[in-house]
């Protein structure tokens, strides 16, 4: 190994840029610049490992540093290379109101349909129009999807990453799951749990992380259509915790595969069930933000897997409950405005667009 460590010291000691070894998964070498990096408190070093699983180039942020990472998979081990990146400039993206606008519509209009409603029942004409008002509603709720994802996409590319107070991870993908169970059941899906943990303190953006399992579980259900099934499964161990969502559908068709992170959004409307081509190259840059690696398989024999892991940051302090943090859809349920073009329109009746727990 001597002769390794030599001949790496000798064609990498002076780059400028970070570069680590790895042996078998362990840091074997590294020159100055990554000897200065390893030394840094929020250095994850339990990333590199999953980083050298994913040859190639791809930009991470570990707090309010950004990364190039080149990885080489050689004979003797894997090389990375870490290049220092100038982090996005500060903007106010045209966006940043577009929601808040589009929540007041939705609040407006099912203010009036409360109306209309009671006004219909008293005199005896309310048959046949709830599914008219429910539909309204849905449409609603899809440019509402819409726009959301329009939103992040901006705000991941002029907004630098927040490390926001502990929160509890497991507690989040609990609900998530609750409420999914509950929508996907009336897709004609069945969604089922299940967690090696109960409680997991975790440091990140609470808000961000909430609307990358949206974009799994919806994607999920899209894929697993009527009649198929969804498996969510949240494990820790290790320093590190792992998300996959796994859905029985069609699978990955190999010509999609390599542009399902691309974030090539579709310029025409999306039609039911298709997507704006957003969710899961938002909620790539997401977990990329949060130092970890999101890959996607598909099985011969049809369906698909996301898979998400992450470095397990422990916070200093979690609030004693789990505290929901701003919430600027005023009640509606992310996940209902996620998968507002499969569900059916009973599913937006006034009674069930507010969260149903």
């Amino acid at each position: 190994m001597d002769f390794l460590t030599d001949r790496l010291s000798e064609q990498y000691g002076s780059f400028p840029e970070a570069v680590i070894f790895l042996y078998a998964g362990q840091i074997l070498y590294s020159n100055e610049a990554g000897q200065a990096l390893l030394k840094k408190e929020d250095f994850p070093k339990d990333l590199l490992p999953a980083l050298a699983e994913h040859p190639g180039g791809m930009e991470i942020a570990l707090g309010k540093t950004f990364y190039f990472v080149t990885v080489s998979q050689l004979q003797e081990g894997d090389l990375l290379v870490l290049r220092d990146l100038d982090p996005p400039p500060e903007k106010k993206h045209p966006f940043s109101n577009a929601v808040y606008r589009m929540r007041e519509c939705l609040s407006n209009l099912s203010a009036t349909q409360w109306k209309m409603q009671q006004v219909l029942e008293d005199n005896g004409l309310l048959d046949g129009l709830e599914q008219d008002l429910a539909n309204q509603n849905r449409l609603v709720f899809q440019m509402l999807r819409l726009t959301r994802q329009a939103e992040l996409t901006q705000e991941l590319n002029y907004k630098s990453f927040p490390r926001e107070e502990g929160f509890d991870l497991a507690m989040v993908c609990q609900g998530m799951a609750d409420e999914a169970t509950w929508l996907a059941d009336l897709a004609g899906v069945r969604f089922s749990y299940s967690t090696n943990v109960d409680h997991l303190p975790f440091k990140g953006s609470k808000s961000l992380l909430t609307q990358m399992l949206l974009a799994l579980v919806s994607n999920g259900v899209r894929a697993a259509g009527k009649g198929g099934e969804v498996e969510m499964k949240f494990h820790a161990e290790n320093g590190r915790c792992v998300i996959s969502v796994r859905d029985t559908g069609v699978g990955i068709p190999e010509d999609r595969m390599s542009h399902l992170f691309s974030g090539e959004a579709t310029e025409e409307v999306p039609r039911p069930g298709e997507g704006a081509g957003l969710g899961l190259y938002n909620a790539q840059r997401i977990v990329a933000l949060h130092g970890g690696v999101m890959v996607a398989q598909s099985s011969q024999d049809g369906g698909a897997c996301l898979v998400v892991s992450l470095p397990i940051i422990v916070p200093t302090s979690v609030p004693a409950r789990n505290n929901p943090g701003y919430d600027n859809l005023g009640g509606y349920s992310p996940i209902l405005i996620e998968l507002s073009d499969t569900l059916p329109w009973q599913a937006f009746l006034p009674k069930n667009i507010k969260h149903p727990h």
